[in-house]
């Protein structure tokens, strides 16, 4: 063997080495970014020469820069993803709902209606006092306001949540368009067994996680490093280098709000994947938008129905004061006709606005000292007239608000436990993938030592080589 045989082995150890140098710093100076998976040089003998019957070593050579990943894991985290991403999401939009709610940002619907059948049990006990008319009248009116103050405020969140929808379906159409990116770039980089595209494949994996988060995916990698990815339903989402795209589409039966459509590549067909989504974001707003949210305002629109109809019922059986003394017929809130919008449409009819004489309080024409109509509309407050007779107006409407404080409270806890399987996910692949800078000074100093050792294995030689030219002179 030659010297230049040594000096080949100095010179592979030195770009080994200084391949080692530049992975750590890269990984030094990823060290705080997002998804980045530390890297690290694997080093491999080179097959040994045979001379005159000697195996004789032939240095070292840089096989592969691999990152630290583990797939199982990474899956796992996606999968946990999916669960919090529905839980978080469900947990934040019933936090909005309770607030509409709370007694703290107002008089709640249940004070009003205590205040607005006091004010009739103190108008059965004088029904001529015009100050105990008024205050009827005015407590009416602050009930009515209270249906639709929250009739408005559900309809102000669920238009909230459809546009949350539309923005979550945009991001999800970017993701999905960025991983088929970067299958092409991975496929492309990927020539041969010794090249890795590390980068690129941390890339794609921190959207994959993205993607978790808005809805539940299974995905699988080809032979070519190309990821092919299935949403709801088993539609196709990505394929190699093709990608579906995410659209909305108003669905004028459910008042016009976003229905969630995946296109196939080629734009050819489309499924309406709407009520196909299962976890994740997406499907957590859909449902507490199509679900939560309308139920509350169908809840809210069956009670102000319900209450209008069953007083007016009794108030058209009564007579008032003065010109209305001797007439009959008149209801106490105007007709709300469909109940999809009777929170909506509530009011006083305007015989109660322009005047509290019309006001009815007795059973009988012209016996202004008669309370049996108006002791009749007292009743009603603690009359079963929902369920069947099983709840009075604040019952039902304790129990109803009472179901959407133990569906968030349930929520919470589901979104803790999620949180805490997540987290711990995390710390698992952060274990495996994460930089530790501890860990990278100790390998900067490994690998300049080994870097000044191989130059020095260079130098030798050139001195050695240096002697036996100098042999001839």
């Amino acid at each position: 063997m030659s010297l230049f045989h040594s000096l080949g082995i100095g010179a592979e150890a030195l770009f080994a080495n200084r391949q080692g140098l530049d992975t750590t710093a890269h990984n030094i100076a990823n060290a705080q970014t997002e998804g980045y998976s530390r890297q690290r040089v694997d080093l491999y003998q080179r097959e040994p020469l045979v001379r005159q019957g000697l195996i004789i070593g032939d240095g070292t050579y840089v096989g592969v820069i691999s990152r630290a990943h583990d797939k199982h894991v990474e899956k796992q985290v996606n999968l946990a993803a999916s669960d919090a991403g529905f839980s978080k999401t469900r947990n934040d939009a019933l936090l909005d709902l309770e607030s509409i709610y709370n007694t703290q940002t107002g008089a709640s619907l249940a004070e009003e209606l205590n205040q607005f059948f006091a004010a009739v049990s103190e108008l059965s006990r004088n029904p001529e006092e015009l100050s105990v008319r008024t205050a009827v009248k005015e407590q009416g009116e602050n009930l009515a306001a209270a249906f639709r103050r929250i009739d408005s405020e559900l309809r102000r969140f669920k238009e909230g949540i459809n546009e949350k929808v539309k923005i979550s379906s945009y991001e999800t159409n970017q993701i999905l368009t960025n991983i088929s990116h970067l299958n092409s770039q991975i496929a492309e980089k990927e020539v041969g067994p010794r090249n890795k595209a590390n980068d690129l494949r941390d890339e794609r994996d921190l959207l994959l996680n993205k993607l978790s988060e808005r809805m539940a995916i299974n995905y699988y990698e080809d032979k070519d490093g190309m990821l092919t990815i299935h949403g709801p339903a088993d539609t196709l989402l990505v394929d190699r280098n093709k990608a579906a795209s995410i659209s909305l589409s108003k669905n004028l039966e459910n008042q016009g709000l976003y229905d969630v459509v995946i296109r196939d590549f080629e734009n050819s067909g489309s499924r309406n994947v709407t009520h196909l989504l299962k976890e994740g974001t997406l499907a957590s707003l859909i449902d507490v938008r199509d679900r939560v949210g309308e139920g509350l305002m169908a809840n809210n629109n069956e009670m102000a129905s319900t209450l209008v109809n069953q007083f007016n019922a009794i108030h058209r059986d009564g007579f008032g004061l003065g010109d209305y003394s001797g007439k009959n017929g008149r209801n106490f809130f105007k007709t709300v006709g469909d109940i999809r919008f009777a929170a909506q449409n509530i009011n006083l009819d305007d015989s109660i606005v322009n005047s509290t004489d019309s006001i009815a309080t007795s059973s009988l024409a012209n016996t202004p000292g008669d309370n049996i109509i108006v002791n009749r509309l007292r009743a009603l407050d603690s009359t079963k007239i929902f369920g069947d007779g099983k709840a009075t107006l604040t019952e039902y409407y304790a129990d109803y608000v009472g179901i959407l404080g133990m569906e968030s409270l349930r929520t919470k806890n589901l979104m803790d436990s999620d949180d805490i399987i997540l987290s711990d996910l995390r710390s698992r692949r952060e274990a495996i993938s994460g930089v530790s800078l501890d860990e990278e000074a100790a390998n900067l100093i490994r690998w300049q030592t080994a870097f000044t050792a191989s130059s020095k294995v260079i130098t030798t030689v050139d001195e050695m080589l240096e002697t036996v030219l100098n042999l001839k002179r």
